[in-house]
């Protein structure tokens, strides 16, 4: 976990400029539990501001203990839904205290440590109170369960029985239609998918209903067919900034795939700036009716129907997770040490069982769709669409998952780059892509579309001729090693497009 901590944390009321008592006690725990804490750059450049001599290098003596946030987010006029609730500020201490708000508000560290109260004051308007905390609260909250708060949010399978329907997450959906009677007409015995706060509360949850054969929409009428309906899938605004509404987009599609249903459908009332709007385009829903009380369905195809001559971009966003394999597109190998192997792939790691089997808990990185891959290969012959196929070197030696590249950068060598790069797609730390870019490095944006039923071995590879010795670098492969891969590798093929 990161912790970022921003510099009045510090600040001793009797004036002894000593690091307080409770700060270092909660310094050991977070040490202990292998938790990171962090200073913003723009902390560092408001104690350089000090007029103070003593005051200045007494305070910049203490932060270098910590490391620095690297690339971090800042707020602007088009950020709205963080500048519905906190304005422009005037002056460079307001600009300082925004930043580390928009830090935890945008997903990029886990909790932030302050003893401002205008800070707790809108981290409580921007919905992220709980990630917004005193010295006392974050030292109370690490001393009763410091384990509990390590790692990225998860998600876990359990029943409708186990929710509450007066939890606050579902406040704005009973507004919207009588969500309650629908909630308890709803079997107990039903899957959900939830992710929970530490208090208890849902930051995150999805319904589905399989198999669910009734006419849609009215303006057109849809008609009816066999369709999975997400019934609810619902994001606290906390957790909008992590990888949590990607990763259960792909578990209802996954379970569509298990059910053998080629349409996903919702209803929905847009919003302004609506988020649940701007997930699900990103994956191919689009607007295809509106009912009699004025929703608006969105309706995606996991395959192209009747009448789609798609081109192959168009494949892998519209109709994911099919994607284009024909002749038009290249195909590439693409060689990843175990340690990145395992963070891009948990699910290959772990031989996790199918999702209507499934009972733990899924984390949100590494699980979504979009991924980040850094390599210093000298290719440049990867282009938007061409298939990735990833083979996991050193210990498993074997063709594990493919992909499809979305946008590729060679010979970068600024990690702020690389970072404006990857966004949240990144399993690389900071320090790792600081590493990286000493050497011209390329930059691979891809869609994760599946695992192999049958991972391909090296000696297997080596005796069909698909490859001619170790695979030390990225390597395109002919279309002959590619229908192998696919006949033999077990890629299902309902989801290609050729």
């Amino acid at each position: 976990m990161e912790v970022l901590i921003d510099t009045n944390v510090f600040i001793e009321r009797e004036g002894d400029w000593t690091v307080p008592e409770p700060l270092q006690e909660l310094e050991k725990l977070l040490k202990t539990e292998g938790h990171t804490i962090l200073i913003h750059p723009h902390s560092k450049q408001e104690i350089r501001n000090y007029e103070n001599d003593e005051r200045r290098e007494t305070d910049e003596s203490k932060i270098e203990t910590y490391a620095e946030l690297g690339f971090p987010p800042y707020p602007n006029p088009s950020s709205t839904e963080f500048r519905n609730h906190v304005p422009e500020a005037d002056s460079f201490n307001e600009q300082v205290d925004n930043a580390l708000l928009y830090t935890v508000f945008k997903g990029r560290t886990d909790i932030l440590i302050t003893e401002d109260g205008d800070m707790h004051r809108k981290a409580d308007e921007l919905g992220i109170k709980e990630s917004v905390l005193s010295i006392e609260e974050a030292r109370e909250r690490f001393k009763q369960d410091p384990a509990a708060y390590e790692g990225p949010p998860s998600i876990q399978k359990q029943q409708v029985a186990d929710l509450d329907v007066d939890d606050p997450i579902f406040d704005s959906l009973k507004e919207d239609y009588d969500f309650r009677d629908w909630f308890e007409s709803i079997p107990d015995e039903r899957d959900v998918y939830v992710n929970w706060n530490e208090d208890g509360t849902l930051g995150a949850v999805l319904i589905l209903k399989p198999n669910e054969a009734e006419h849609i929409g009215e303006e057109p009428e849809l008609g009816k067919r066999d369709r999975l309906k997400i019934c609810t899938l619902k994001v606290a605004s906390h957790r909008r900034g992590s990888k949590i509404g990607e990763l259960l987009v792909s578990i209802a599609i996954r379970e569509a795939i298990q059910h053998e249903l080629e349409e996903i459908y919702l209803t929905h009332y847009i919003k302004e700036d609506d988020y649940l709007v701007q997930l699900i385009s990103q994956y191919g829903f689009g607007r295809a009716s509106q009912t009699a009380t004025g929703e608006t369905v969105f309706v995606k195809r996991l395959t192209p129907g009747p009448g789609d001559d798609p081109d192959p971009s168009e494949v892998h966003f519209r109709f994911y997770p099919s994607f284009y394999d024909g002749p038009s597109v290249s195909k590439f190998l693409i060689p990843t040490q175990p340690e990145f192997h395992g963070r891009l792939f948990p699910t290959y790691e772990n031989r996790q069982p199918k999702l209507t089997e499934f009972s733990g808990q899924l984390l949100s990185e590494g699980n979504a769709i979009k991924k980040a891959y850094l390599s210093h290969a000298n290719t440049r012959q990867i282009e938007q669409d061409d298939v990735l196929l990833f083979y996991r070197t050193h210990d498993h030696m074997e063709i594990t998952s493919l992909g499809v590249c979305e946008q590729v950068e060679y010979e970068v060598t600024e990690a702020e780059a690389v970072q404006e790069l990857v966004g949240k797609r990144s399993v690389f730390t900071d320090r790792e892509i600081a590493e990286m870019v000493e050497s011209p490095t390329t930059v691979i944006l891809f869609k994760w579309h599946f695992e192999l039923e049958n991972p391909l071995h090296y000696q297997v590879l080596l005796d069909e001729d698909v490859l001619s010795g170790p695979l030390q670098s990225i390597q395109e492969i002919d279309e002959s090693s590619y229908q192998y891969i696919r006949e033999n590798g077990g890629i299902d093929g309902r989801f290609t497009v050729n």
